[in-house]
């Protein structure tokens, strides 16, 4: 006999159990499913995860909501309270500083494996959600009431509606035939963490030159050592080169990326080269599926906004859900799933649109293209009411 609940939610990173939690707090019945084991690797700092999310307030009050943010060992956030970007190819120079609009900071930065955890913590202290980990879905089919699924283990699910939070790679996506639109940004990221030899001013800085697109985002310092994440955005070939320097050298390139503003001692962690692609579906939603998160649409990094975008995409979907449910209505009908649909499809276009040509204005090195960015980016600078609107964008503040 299979199991039946009001959710069946494939996916147990942030996005899946966020959605699961907040879900089974307002009494639907959820099913979680995940092929990993739900345990984290915490390395103690300085070897911080090289994975890290900017977390927007929006976001933060979503997870506050949750009971996660509340879980996180303080010691393991680093809110940053400027954000500084400069053209390496000229004088452009912008700073968002939290203090002139009158805000705590513009973010938290924070460990994907460290908010993992905690929303881990949250899913076994919440009554309603039954984790179904170390498995993936082996089949799925549609009853008169909804979706059903069979697990590795043979186990059979059935819910009103099958929620993929399963990636960008999503087995849900492909195998239900929601067309996307996508190509590769002819870039790799390259992850990793550094200590750099002076303190980061709880600044997240950004560098646009000859050497790529360069991230470093600040981590709580240990013991008066210093530390970022970077996040380096590069030609395939470039990442290549980089990924064969021995850790020396490849110190060496990163201080002279950024126009020698730091010195990088070295790594903590092992570096990873992460092939960057952008991919939007043309629908977020069938009869009984919806596509949450990176499932959905994956964006360049460049901005730190992954994450938040998901998160936005639960704020959306849940409230639906628990109204539809709240009135008898059929959770799975597309006719409340267009719903969600209409109320984050728009503006996740916009933000992929913007990356998109902000990565190409800034990727080249084209004479003319620079002179504009650097007119742009005084421009910009000098405008505290521009730099208002930005902040308060990306903080989710509507």
């Amino acid at each position: 006999m299979a199991r039946e609940y009001d959710v069946i939610i494939l996916g147990a990173g942030m996005v899946g159990a966020l959605t699961a939690v907040l879900t089974a707090q307002k009494g639907l019945t959820v099913a979680l499913i995940d092929k990993h084991s739900g345990q984290f690797d915490l390395s103690v700092p300085p070897a911080y995860d090289a994975r890290v999310s900017a977390i927007s307030l929006s976001s933060q009050q979503l997870l506050e909501a949750a009971g996660a943010w509340q879980r996180i060992d303080k010691s393991r956030l680093a809110p940053y309270h400027k954000m500084v970007v400069w053209d390496g190819l000229g004088d452009g120079y912008v700073d968002f500083d939290a203090h002139q609009f009158q805000r705590g900071d513009l973010g938290q930065l924070v460990e994907n494996a460290v908010l993992c955890d905690a929303l881990m913590q949250c899913v076994q202290d919440t009554r309603g959600i039954d984790l179904y980990l170390g498995q993936s879905v082996e089949e799925q089919g549609y009853t008169a009431q909804g979706v059903a699924v069979t697990l590795t283990s043979d186990r059979q699910l059935e819910a009103s509606v099958l929620i993929a939070a399963d990636g960008a790679n999503s087995q849900v996506r492909l195998n239900n035939g929601f067309d996307t639109v996508e190509w590769d940004y002819g870039h790799h990221a390259i992850v990793t963490t550094v200590e750099i030899d002076q303190p980061h001013q709880n600044t997240a800085w950004q560098a646009f030159g000859e050497e790529g697109i360069l991230a470093f985002l600040p981590l709580p310092s240990v013991a008066d050592r210093h530390f970022v994440s970077i996040v380096w955005s590069v030609t395939p070939e470039d990442a290549q080169a980089l990924m064969a320097l021995d850790e020396a050298k490849f110190c060496q390139r990163l201080h002279y990326a950024t126009n020698r503003r730091f010195n990088a001692l070295s790594l903590t962690v092992p570096r990873q080269a992460i092939p960057l692609r952008q991919r939007h579906a043309k629908h977020y939603v069938q009869e009984n599926i919806a596509l949450v998160g990176d499932a959905a649409h994956t964006i360049h990094p460049l901005a730190g906004q992954g994450a938040n975008l998901g998160f936005s995409d639960v704020s959306a979907l849940v409230p639906i859900l628990v109204k539809a449910h709240q009135r008898g209505e059929a959770l799975g009908s597309l006719k409340i799933l267009r719903r969600y649909q209409r109320a984050r499809m728009l503006d996740n276009i916009a933000m992929s649109a913007s990356m998109e040509a902000f990565k190409r204005t800034f990727s080249t090195q084209q004479p003319m293209v620079v002179q504009l960015r650097n007119i742009g980016m005084s421009l910009c600078h000098r405008s505290v009411s521009v730099k208002r609107q930005l902040v308060a964008h990306a903080a989710g503040i509507k």
